[in-house]
């Protein structure tokens, strides 16, 4: 019984590990984004930038460190310096638009909303 125990424990212990390591998320425009999922949808935050995934000529990331972006259960998008938005996803990865920025996220999926809401 007492081996069943310290197995259960290190399995907890080791699972809230795995669980607590976090997600992010990379932009074409050579972002790298914290995610922190909420009852609202998600919070994208810019942890830093990195050249090496830059998808375009420009050689400066769109967003400083620190930058946040909303993404909505229901499609909206907001950020301090952008204003209100809209995002939306595919096959192909999701994508942030706001009136000035677009912000592209390749090959990668957010889990944030059922069904097919926010699809392309």
């Amino acid at each position: 019984m007492l081996k069943s125990f310290g197995t259960s424990l290190a399995l907890i212990v080791f699972g809230s590990a795995a669980a607590a390591q976090s997600t992010e998320y990379f932009s074409t425009d050579g972002d790298v984004f914290s995610f922190e999922q909420n009852q609202h949808g998600a919070v994208l935050t810019s942890i830093e930038p990195t050249m090496e995934i830059l998808a375009t000529n420009d050689t400066s990331p769109k967003m400083d460190i620190g930058d946040i972006v909303y993404v909505g259960r229901f499609c909206d998008a907001f950020s301090n310096e952008h204003g209100e938005g809209s995002w939306s996803w595919s096959n192909g990865g999701f994508i942030v638009e706001f009136p000035d920025l677009r912000i592209a996220f390749p090959g990668q999926a957010i889990d944030i909303v059922p069904g097919n809401r926010c699809r392309l």
